[in-house]
């Protein structure tokens, strides 16, 4: 064979090597990440984020499509849907209208030239939407009078799933039952709305809040709900229970009086009949006022009729009689203990207040045989015409003893006769008025109360530095308990005597409660040596009675209770 043949054989066969060797190489293989996708969503929320699948080539950049393998899989995208490797692919879905349930489907990419398209397999898992709060009413409108409550009710349901929730007034006036609670479908939750105005003052615009819902596992939208309220306050008509001086004599200046009753507002007024003006007025509380009688309605004698004026819807008081006298009068008279009024009881120890109603120079009681005087020099007082015993005199302050021969009724008369001069009052007479003495006078604060100690038998004074122990007896001090020696035929002015034997006790016992707790009375009755009419009661410190410098203590009798603000002190 020539040279020449014989190099184009070898040449021949290397091309049929060469082919045969790139026949023999295998296709480019795809390796995407992830591997697969996983969607969810629940019904109503916003879709779901895209997600991206990077696919890397074994060899070259070839060009790519993309393309969906499943039935019904509208809802599956990816872009882009064609280029060249390697590939980022953008992978979305759109669940909308599909029903609660699992849905697969696949993202297929194919490269010319190679094997089989790459599946990516995705699935997508659709759950049941969230429930909603439906609230049946988002306004709520009220009117009341102050101190009386009113209330509004409003429901609360599910669209589906169990809701728990939280409700709160956004006033002090405004509160919300249940606060906490869980709503389940078929069984809503009935939310009651109260409004109390106790705290509040009548005026034309209405009050306004709002009650807040807050639901868990709701929807954003759904989360917090209001309910908003309108409150609308009416004043009612006002009551004068006492005013203080009663009267004055004529001629006095500009005098202020303080009037204590009822529905007293900041818009509420004080009058006197056939004025055309209303007096300046300071109201203090919802049942005490001041106000100030202008010298000009002071120079003739009259009873002045004052009255307390309520905006519409209240109007006014029933008229109550303020006296300007051409003699001194009796501008008050109270418990010489508690200073508390209007009543007085039979045996009852009082204070009576006047300008010049005594004599210029003080004096002590008289005792005579036993008994305390009813006249101190010129003085006399009598009371529904009884001689009262007179304990104590001065120009302007005169403390005696309420006979107890008087009897029970409204507008009692008083009399006072200094010499030549007369001063009269009223007052109203009960079967008791209970008053606690305090240890500095005042009728507040600390009681004039004894600690007894059962080992030594001696008595201290209660106080801070000197409390009484749980379970101890001490010894507290009274007036205004009412008749209750009626075995004693001879009571008024009585000063109870170490032989009277046994010593008539209050029948049944007073109510007396320390720190909240009731005490075992082991005496209530009279103070021998002292005049009938002070009544003395033993007591033991109850076990559950709180303990401190300051432990509220009261009396009752016969449901008739005595001042509050009155304290001992106790220690564990």
């Amino acid at each position: 064979m020539r040279a020449v043949d014989k190099t184009l054989v070898k040449l021949f066969i290397l091309q049929l090597l060469a082919a045969a060797v790139l026949t023999a190489q295998p296709a480019p293989t795809l390796t995407p990440t992830p591997a697969s996708l996983n969607f969810s969503w629940q019904i109503g929320t916003a879709l779901p984020a895209a997600q991206t699948i990077a696919v890397r080539i074994s060899a070259g950049t070839p060009n790519y499509t993309v393309s969906i393998i499943g039935v019904n899989a509208l809802w599956l995208t990816a872009t882009p849907d064609s280029g060249k490797m390697p590939a980022s692919l953008s992978v979305r879905v759109n669940p909308t209208s599909l029903a609660v349930g699992t849905y697969t489907a696949a993202v297929a990419i194919t490269v010319p030239g190679g094997t089989l398209p790459l599946n990516i397999p995705v699935s997508l898992v659709v759950s049941s939407p969230l429930p909603t709060l439906s609230v049946s009413a988002l306004t709520a409108s009220f009117s009341t009078t102050p101190g009386v409550p009113v209330s509004q009710t409003v429901q609360l349901s599910t669209s589906s799933g169990p809701i728990a929730f939280t409700a709160a007034g956004g006033a002090t006036w405004l509160t919300v039952s249940p606060a906490v609670g869980i709503v389940l479908p078929g069984s809503p939750v009935t939310l009651t709305l109260t409004a109390d105005a106790s705290s509040l003052n009548p005026q034309p615009a209405p009050f306004t809040s709002k009650v807040t819902i807050v639901a868990s596992g709701v929807p954003t939208a759904n989360k917090t709900q209001s309910v908003a309220v309108a409150l609308t306050v009416a004043t009612v008509a006002p009551a004068i229970a006492s005013i203080w001086p009663a009267g004055v004599q004529i001629g006095s200046p500009d005098t202020t009086i303080t009037v204590r009753g009822s529905n007293f507002y900041t818009s509420t007024l004080v009058k006197v009949a056939g004025s055309a003006t209303a007096l300046k007025t300071t109201v203090l509380s919802p049942t005490i006022m001041q106000a100030v009688i202008p010298a000009a309605l002071l120079t003739a004698a009259a009873t002045l009729n004052v009255v307390v004026s309520n905006p519409a819807p209240g109007g006014d008081s029933p008229p109550s009689g303020f006296v300007v006298s051409a003699s001194p009068i009796v501008q008050a008279t109270v418990n010489v203990a508690s200073y508390g009024g209007p009543g007085i009881s039979p045996g009852e120890l009082v204070t009576l207040f006047g300008a010049s109603i005594g004599p210029a120079t003080p004096a002590a009681m008289i005792v005579v045989n036993g008994f305390v005087a009813t006249t101190s020099g010129s003085v006399t007082v009598n009371i529904d015409g009884q001689p009262a015993p007179i304990i104590y005199i001065s120009q302007n302050q005169i403390t005696v003893q309420v006979p107890y021969e008087v009897t029970q009724g409204v507008g009692k008369s008083i009399a006072i006769v200094n010499g030549a001069i007369t001063a009269t009052g009223s007052v109203d007479i009960v079967a008791s008025a209970p008053g606690i003495f305090s240890v500095d006078g005042s009728g507040l604060g600390q009681a004039a109360a004894l600690n007894y100690n059962s080992v030594t038998t001696a008595y201290s004074l209660n106080g801070q530095a000197n409390p009484a122990h749980i379970g101890d007896t001490i010894v507290i001090y009274l007036t205004g308990e009412g008749d209750f020696a009626t075995g004693i035929p001879a009571r008024t002015g009585l000063i109870v005597p170490a032989t009277l034997s046994p010593l008539p006790q209050v029948s049944p016992l007073p109510v007396i409660m320390v720190g909240g707790a009731p005490a075992t009375l082991a005496y209530a009755g009279p103070v021998v040596g002292s005049i009938l009419g002070l009544l003395q009661i033993n007591l033991v410190i109850p076990t559950g009675s709180a303990t401190g410098p300051a432990i509220p203590i009261s009396a009752s009798f016969g449901g008739t209770a005595a001042q509050t603000g009155i304290t001992i002190a106790v220690h564990p």
